[in-house]
């Protein structure tokens, strides 16, 4: 997980001990929280994918510039 959102959970741990929130705000808080952390997880399997698409683009223009060549 990224520092701002570690930042962000342990403003959110203080606030919720000097506090009392509804319960209501504290689930939803907390749904929020998970869904950073998937929405961060997919981005980072996106990037990955488009990394690796990426590189297979490169290499194939490389061997038709090659083929070109010969």
């Amino acid at each position: 997980m990224s520092e701002a959102i570690n930042q962000m959970q342990q403003r959110y741990e203080e606030l919720k001990g000097q506090a009392a929130l509804h319960e209501g705000a504290e689930a939803l808080i907390a749904d929020l929280f998970a869904e950073i952390e998937r929405l961060q997880a997919s981005n980072l399997t996106l990037r990955r994918t488009i990394l690796k698409s990426s590189s297979k683009e490169s290499r194939m223009s490389t061997k038709l510039r090659d083929a070109l060549y010969e």
